[in-house]
């Protein structure tokens, strides 16, 4: 499998969120000091602290709050991190990666690449559309209504946790935005390839509790299975296949490996 990752943006996104993460404690601890009014401060700033000091302390914890809930976002999608059944630290899409050795060199998986979306897959099945999910805990899933039942310990992890959202309204906004990308090219008919796209929960502490779920809903140990039947599915024309996979990674920034 070939892959065109964008290492240049995954490490400046991972170096954003821990700045942010930084700058949301500082601000916190900055206004936790202030509601104290501590006598050391200069005097000027203990007058003001003394007149606006209701103010200051909800501006800091909004404004902390704020940082860290967007540094702790930048952080679960490119940063490197243990999983329950790995030694070694790893980033979402490297375990996705990890759960996909063995495929040729037909299929490539573009990685924060493509302008569209963040995990792709293209091969003989056409284009898969992977939405990444790294949280542990309880999912429940009944058709297009995905809901997490609430619990102490998901509380006291507000910011730690990026939380399930709407996968399938996810897949089908990139699904269409991948779509229009792909009609651009006048060269050849891509924008009739086959679209597909799937929920991957990476984290294997993850109860699910499916019922008839609008979208595929998968573990990361049956990526390689899905895309196997997929495969068996939908064949496309190899010269079909060669004009997609070069006009994506000619559209894409990366670095390119291989497995």
């Amino acid at each position: 499998m070939k892959i065109y990752r964008n290492t240049a943006n995954i490490k400046s996104k991972d170096t954003l969120g821990r700045r942010f993460s930084l700058a949301g404690l500082v601000i916190l601890a900055l206004g936790f000091v202030s509601s104290f009014m501590p006598s050391w401060l200069p005097a000027p700033m203990l007058t003001f602290l003394q007149r606006y000091g209701v103010l200051v302390s909800f501006t800091s914890l909004a404004a902390g709050f704020a940082c860290a809930s967007i540094g702790s976002y930048y952080i679960n999608r490119y940063a490197r991190r243990r999983w329950p059944d790995s030694k070694t630290l790893a980033r979402l899409d490297e375990v996705l990666e990890r759960n996909m050795k063995g495929f040729d060199d037909k299929f490539v998986y573009f990685v924060h690449s493509l302008p569209k979306s963040n995990y792709v897959v293209v091969g003989p099945c056409g284009v898969l559309i992977f939405a990444i999910r790294g949280d542990d805990g309880r999912v429940i899933v009944k058709g297009d209504q995905w809901t997490e039942p609430f619990s102490a310990r998901r509380l006291l992890r507000i910011f730690a946790r990026e939380g399930v959202g709407n996968p399938p309204r996810e897949l089908a906004e990139q699904a269409s935005k991948l779509r229009e990308f792909l009609r651009q090219d006048s060269t050849a008919n891509l924008g009739e390839v086959p679209i597909e796209g799937a929920v991957v929960f990476i984290n294997n502490a993850v109860q699910l509790e499916l019922d008839s779920p609008s979208v595929p809903v998968l573990r990361a140990d049956q990526v390689k299975e899905y895309i196997r039947r997929k495969t068996k599915e939908v064949k496309l024309p190899t010269s079909t296949l060669r004009s997609l996979t070069d006009y994506m990674r000619e559209n894409s920034k990366y670095q390119e490996e291989q497995e």
